[in-house]
């Protein structure tokens, strides 16, 4: 015969148990949350340095690249991370010269990215069609 100090032990151990398993498992999606945001603020770095090796110059549009994934944003585009327009640095390192680069960096996300000004071709061979 159980007596009654001991009802309702298995009750509390399990409360307990699942208690832990909650907070290991709500730590592991803000990591991942985390680590996801990270990325995706690397990838729009990425790709808005290239945009800008490859086309005219223009920091605005290298800027709204990384904010809202286009060069011209929507009218109601929100954006990304809620992120400023003062949190995104573009400058062109070397330029002119042939060391030109486009240089991309999020403030305060330890994000940058830097890709190589592509120049077209110079001196007296022919222009392929």
């Amino acid at each position: 015969m159980k007596s009654k100090s001991r009802q309702g032990q298995s009750l509390v151990e399990t409360t307990f148990v699942l208690a832990a398993f909650m907070g290991l498992l709500l730590g592991m999606v803000a990591v991942g949350q985390t680590l996801f945001v990270q990325q995706t603020l690397a990838d729009r770095a990425h790709q808005a340095a290239r945009w800008g090796a490859v086309n005219p110059y223009d920091p605005a549009a290298i800027r709204n690249i990384v904010l809202f994934g286009a060069p011209e944003p929507k009218k109601d585009a929100a954006p990304i991370a809620g992120l400023s327009a003062s949190a995104v640095q573009v400058g062109t390192p070397g330029c002119p010269g042939p060391h030109c680069r486009v240089s991309v960096a999020i403030a305060g996300h330890g994000v940058r990215s830097v890709e190589p000004v592509e120049t077209p071709p110079t001196g007296d061979a022919p222009a392929k069609p």
